[in-house]
């Protein structure tokens, strides 16, 4: 056998043994993705996280070149969809797009089944949006807060506002509304933001927190209309919507974010594949254009920051609504 032979022989050998050796994470990753991906929104068809999930599955599959497809899976604030990923293989097959109610619903419910921070992997946001304070014009004429809250003190028991869950941004705003403002306005949660909007429409509710994508379509009927905005300043998409703080209502000073999660212990080259395709989509032209059309901000933030962004927003909307006294069981 000549040095050259012998050293092939070794070398064969070598690769063979480490390749029995390697942990199985490590092969899954050189495979992935060899199979249908699911994205798991925990919310009903028809609003931006619907919207938005369905395009970027779109382009998710032509870059893997596997399937990828949408399953909506709302109920309970968004634990049913969320626990349904908290619980997965973690192998990169089953993602969770959600909002910040991932990381408020351990301060809201007595018993969570998952941790947010501990049971899943931030990989980066899609988009982000404040919220503006919707109301159906036949059950009040208010064109600005100091109206709205003088008209519903004038008919107590008589208003209600939607919101997408129980301790969403909106559900949480409408109880500090009633709160600051002394109203008496009943909460009503639906499954996702599409139902919010009918809701508002139709006059089963008064009022809403909600965002412009969700919103825009609507305000040239008149149905609806448009009171005030949750930003630090005037948001360009309604530069005639002053904002609460001044309307003389400061504190509602808050963005909406939707982001894109995948099951803890995911293997890293899997996260960082998922985090690469999905960043590379989000940052396509026609994509970037869908998002603006909607009065969406687009999002796409590198992992770290998206991660610590997660992290801290869990410990404050904690400290919210542990001051707001809001359970639920």
């Amino acid at each position: 056998m000549t040095l050259t032979t012998r050293r092939t022989a070794i070398a064969q050998g070598l690769l063979a043994l480490s390749g029995a050796t390697l942990p199985s994470g490590f092969a899954l990753a050189q495979d992935y993705p060899s199979k249908t991906i699911k994205l798991i929104v925990p919310f009903g068809p028809g609003g931006p996280s619907d919207l938005i999930s369905r395009m970027l599955a779109i382009k998710l599959a032509d870059a893997m070149k596997q399937p990828v497809i949408i399953e909506n899976k709302p109920g309970a604030s968004g634990i049913v969809g969320a626990d349904l990923v908290a619980k997965a293989a973690p192998d990169g097959y089953t993602l969770l797009v959600i909002n910040q109610l991932l990381v408020q619903v351990s301060a809201l419910y007595a018993a969570v089944p998952f941790n947010p921070l501990r049971d899943f992997i931030p990989i980066t946001d899609i988009f982000s949006s404040p919220l503006w304070l919707a109301v159906n014009t036949t059950k009040t004429s208010a064109k600005t807060m100091t109206e709205f809250v003088a008209q519903v003190k004038s008919q107590p028991k008589t208003h209600s506002y939607a919101s997408v869950g129980n301790g969403s941004i909106g559900s949480l705003y409408g109880y500090k509304l009633n709160e600051v403002a002394s109203l008496d306005m009943v909460h009503v949660p639906y499954k996702g933001a599409g139902p919010v909007v009918q809701a508002l429409l139709s006059g089963e509710v008064s009022a809403t927190f909600v965002d412009y994508a969700t919103l825009k379509a609507h305000i040239p009927s008149g149905k609806v209309r448009a009171l005030a905005v949750s930003a630090p300043i005037r948001s360009v998409w309604t530069p005639d919507i002053p904002t609460f703080t001044e309307q003389g209502f400061p504190g509602f000073e808050a963005f909406s974010w939707v982001g894109i999660f995948v099951t803890a212990k995911t293997p890293p080259d899997v996260v960082s594949k998922l985090t690469t395709e999905i960043i590379k989509a989000l940052k396509q032209p026609d994509m970037a254009s869908r998002l603006s059309d909607l009065a969406l901000d687009p999002g796409a933030m590198p992992r770290e920051r998206f991660a610590a962004m997660v992290t801290a927003d869990h410990a404050r909307w904690e400290a919210v609504i542990k001051a707001s006294g809001m359970r639920l069981e």
